[in-house]
């Protein structure tokens, strides 16, 4: 008898590798090294700094095609495992700079490092570390988004009650919870791109901060890199290396709160004494002991993910502070700590979009909590003073006294007797039958009249959905130029190698 894990049988279908991956975490899966993720960001750095070198006369062409041709090597091997990071060798960028020199001579690879200080190359790194992680979290959230919209769409009908302070508070529909959960996500994608604005800039050519006596072209590196521009100042993207992380870092921590939101309001909508949604088996997990159970595990990791993530941009928080001009050796921390948010939120994106997309949805156990708890109290309250046309106030204190009546008669909606009692008390002469008291409540009525715009109301909501779509569509427009603008200058260095003899395929 082989045993993997010490659950399933209970379940109808067992999560895939990748959700057991995910809420295993760290248990039994190690981490890259931290500049394996930037292999493929050195080497793009480096070809565009040798093509300066050359085009400036710094460096001859021979020079240049020796160089592109070691990197182009690295490379190949890199894109197939074969290039391991030695760490005799302390970083990326000694080891890529060691190889070329062992294997390409000194004479030509070793005027690479001309112009250029491994602060250079850190900072330029992780701008596009970064940047290229803006592209894939704008993706994930623009599916997301989507997978909500289609959900909601589903919905459009689904009454359920509301809640304030975990408490029955106004009749609404699922589509309209739905879209309060894609909303702040579409603010992230903004925030992303907000980021994207800020720090699209080339460090390349600070040295190490004071420039250098060599005539270099950031312009050039700028375009070869897909900049919009360089830093106007060379000491300030060395001081400040952690501002990127940080912001980067901020956008992230705020989307995990958004899905945290969500992530708890689901686990508790789906617990038995609530009963209104059913997480699919493939983000569930078991217990070793209890045959029954059925745990919201993906949801649970997703909130503590939120939390660790909190946890890290209070750390690059605190790495950027008190930094005395130029490079600090503190600032190396940003590095593992904004690669470790991005390993451990990423990924939650993609999940909660499967959540969503697998999500059971009890439409009668909805409707039927809709007539508890006297949540259709306030439309109530409402048409009383619509069509009675007395101060808000009083029928106010009319309500809560039919409520409480109400209650004491075990009644979970305002009942004709607890209404009568409460108009004696009040000193009130309305004319209300039972039957309009228990249509003024009727929960399908209710969101039926809440017409105004960005409200519960299938019209409404059907707003909200396309407007929300149409807005999308500026976003992902922004990210195709985006991402075209990074092949186009990539391809721009392939061209370049081409005119020098170097094959692409190489």
């Amino acid at each position: 008898m082989k045993i993997n894990k010490l659950w399933g049988s209970r379940f109808h279908r067992e999560p895939p590798r990748r959700i057991i991956e995910f809420l295993s975490g760290r248990d039994v899966e190690g981490v890259l090294p931290s500049d394996q993720h930037l292999i493929e960001y050195d080497i793009w750095g480096s070809k565009a700094h040798a093509i300066m070198l050359c085009r400036q006369g710094i460096i001859s062409e021979d020079d240049l095609r020796v160089i592109l041709r070691g990197l182009r090597e690295i490379e190949g091997l890199s894109l197939r495992g074969g290039f391991v990071l030695d760490g005799s060798r302390e970083d990326v960028h000694s080891n890529v700079e060691g190889f070329l020199i062992e294997r390409y001579g000194v004479e030509s690879a070793g005027k690479l490092h001309t112009a250029r200080s491994r602060n250079d190359q850190i900072t330029l790194d992780m701008r596009l570390y970064m940047r290229r992680q803006v592209f894939d979290f704008i993706q994930e959230l623009d599916g997301l988004i989507a997978a909500f919209l289609e959900k909601a769409q589903e919905n459009l009908d689904t009454v359920m009650p509301g809640f304030t302070h975990h408490q029955h508070a106004m009749i609404t529909t699922f589509a309209h919870v739905l879209l309060s959960f894609a909303e702040p996500l579409e603010r992230d994608i903004w925030r992303f791109i907000h980021w994207f604005r800020l720090f699209n800039k080339n460090p390349l050519g600070g040295v190490a901060g004071y420039g250098s006596t060599f005539p270099l072209d950031r312009e050039l590196t700028s375009k070869l890199l897909a900049f919009d521009t360089f830093h106007g100042n060379s000491l300030d993207p060395i001081t400040n290396r952690w501002e990127p992380e940080l912001e980067f870092g901020h956008a992230i921590t705020t989307t995990m709160n958004h899905l945290s939101t969500v992530a708890q309001s689901f686990i508790m909508m789906s617990m038995p004494e609530f009963d209104m949604v059913k997480l699919d088996d493939v983000h569930c997990s078991g217990s070793s002991l209890m045959p029954q159970k059925r745990n919201p595990d993906a949801l649970e990791v997703i909130k503590a993910k939120a939390s660790v993530a909190q946890g890290i941009l209070m750390g690059l928080l605190s790495l950027g502070k008190s930094s005395f001009i130029g490079y600090n050796r503190d600032s190396q921390w940003t590095k593992y700590l904004i690669m470790d948010m991005v390993r451990e939120c990423k990924p939650t994106l993609g999940v909660m979009r499967e959540v969503i997309e697998l999500l059971q949805v009890n439409r009668e156990v909805m409707l039927r909590q809709c007539r508890k708890g006297f949540v259709g109290a306030t439309a109530l309250l409402e048409e009383l003073v619509q069509r009675f046309e007395i101060p808000f106030r009083q029928a106010k204190i009319l309500m809560e006294t039919a409520v409480k009546y109400s209650e004491d008669k075990g009644a979970d909606m305002v009942i004709l007797e607890g209404f009568r009692r409460a108009l004696k008390e009040t000193d009130l002469d309305l004319e209300m039958s039972e039957e309009e008291l228990k249509e003024g409540q009727d929960p399908i009525r209710i969101v039926s009249r809440k017409t105004s715009k960005g409200g519960p109301s299938t019209e409404a909501v059907k707003a909200q959905i396309d407007g929300m779509r149409e807005r999308l569509k500026g976003s992902r427009r922004w990210s195709r130029e985006g991402l075209r603008g990074v092949e186009d200058a990539k391809k721009e260095i392939q061209r370049i190698e081409e005119s020098l003899g170097i094959s692409v395929e190489a």
